[in-house]
C-alpha cells in the first residue's frame, strides 16, 4: 500500500523587529501540532541567510492523508 500526502502552501509573513528564525521555528511547530512537516521553503533564501531576510517566505508543507 503506498503512502499519500496531501500538501499546501503557506506564505509565511515575518514581522519586523522579532527573530527571523524564531518566527519560522514556531510557525513550523504550529503546522508540526497539526500533522504538517516542511517540504520546501520557495524563494531565494538559505538557513544562513534567513537572519536577514525581509518580507515573508514561501512554505511548501505536506501530511501524510488516510487512505
Amino acid at each position: 500500500m503506498s503512502q499519500q500526502y496531501e500538501y499546501k502552501i503557506h506564505y509565511l509573513a515575518l514581522e519586523t523587529g522579532k527573530n527571523n528564525e524564531e518566527q519560522l521555528i514556531e510557525a513550523l511547530n504550529e503546522f508540526g501540532r497539526d500533522g504538517w512537516r516542511l517540504n520546501r521553503l520557495y524563494g531565494e533564501v538559505s538557513l544562513r541567510s534567513i537572519t536577514s531576510w525581509k518580507g515573508g517566505l514561501n512554505l511548501l508543507l505536506e501530511r501524510q492523508t488516510q487512505a
